[in-house]
């Protein structure tokens, strides 16, 4: 399992972004580390997210590498 700590301006980013952002898979992002800095376990985020394990261990690693803002690029094909 990964480990990450939030900072609270984070979390309140995190929530914000959650429902403002105009971007569905975007807001999906910010609810699975919103979960996250709640301290549920994988298994749990991706059941209520979606999304599989290699998903949220990519959306882990974007955080950890760009932070929110790299949570916010959408680049689909």
């Amino acid at each position: 399992m990964i480990k990450i700590e939030f900072t609270e301006e984070d979390v309140q980013a995190l929530r914000y972004e959650r429902y403002h952002h105009p971007h569905p898979r975007v807001q999906r992002r910010m609810e699975a580390l919103l979960l996250k800095s709640r301290e549920m376990k994988h298994e749990e985020i991706c059941y209520l997210t979606g999304i599989s394990s290699n998903t949220l261990i990519e959306y882990l690693r974007k955080y950890q590498e760009y932070g929110i803002e790299g949570l916010k690029e959408v680049n689909f094909r």
